[in-house]
């Protein structure tokens, strides 16, 4: 009798321990990885970085197969200035998942950061490479800053271009094929888009400071300084006023 209770008690521990590793642990392991992964998205909302990579740390632990979280922590570190970091884990969350543009965009913003060009241009290339993403204005403005960083005028002007055949009330596309124009020498057609830029949206200090140089160099005086009065006035204190003011005490 005493061996036959020891049977059923052993068989009942096996049966527990299979209960343990099976699918239902499985799915409770995945559900504690997406609490860790949500409540690191409310630390990220709040600019608690910290807490954002702990939780987004936890949820890898937890599942270290989803790419999203992957792709959560490499975003946290890549706004707590932690780029290598950025880097390691967001390289991981593309290789789990090739469509998750969202990473591939962060990853070439944190090569940004490092000034490694070319790997980020690959990055953005292959955020873009998914018909279906759906913010592939980022990717583009990247790409067109890069190559406008870089001197590559004509084609950062086509990829800004590119980016207004695809959203063409986008202010920020406007403002940066302008200002790529402008480097060209291109006045007309640079006061144009930053004029542009400027009817979308009008609150922008970069903006009119731009249009002011543009018309300053057109030789429109008056025109110019009514532009920089305009920046100065939408942001006295931000880090383009002192140039504003420069260009005003010329004027006068």
């Amino acid at each position: 009798m005493r061996a036959w209770i020891r049977l059923v008690t052993l068989v009942g521990i096996l049966a527990s321990l299979v209960a343990c590793t099976g699918p239902e642990a499985e799915v409770a392991q995945q559900d504690r990885a997406q609490g860790h992964y949500d409540i690191g998205l409310g630390a990220l909302a709040e600019n608690n970085f910290s807490k954002a990579i702990s939780e987004f740390k936890l949820a890898v632990e937890e599942n270290p197969r989803n790419a999203r979280h992957h792709h959560g922590l490499g975003n946290a570190y890549l706004r707590n200035n932690q780029i290598d970091e950025a880097i390691a884990a967001l390289r991981r969350a593309g290789e789990l998942d090739p469509r998750l543009s969202d990473a591939f965009n962060d990853l070439g913003a944190a090569y940004m950061r490092k000034q490694m060009w070319d790997p980020a241009i690959d990055a953005f290339r292959r955020a873009l490479a998914n018909p279906n993403y759906l913010n592939p204005e980022r990717a583009y403005l990247n790409l067109g800053n890069i190559y406008f960083i870089r001197g590559q005028l004509d084609q950062a002007a086509e990829e800004f271009r590119r980016l207004l055949d695809l959203f063409p009330q986008l202010a920020d596309g406007h403002f940066f094929l302008g200002r790529t124009l402008l480097a060209q020498g291109k006045l007309a057609e640079a006061r144009e888009r930053i004029e542009q830029a400027i009817k979308h949206d009008g609150t922008v200090p970069t903006f009119h400071l731009d249009l002011g140089i543009v018309l300053l160099r057109s030789g429109q005086r008056a025109e110019a300084r009514e532009s920089f009065r305009r920046a100065l006035d939408l942001n006295p204190a931000g880090p383009e006023a002192e140039q504003i003011r420069r260009y005003l005490r010329e004027l006068n």
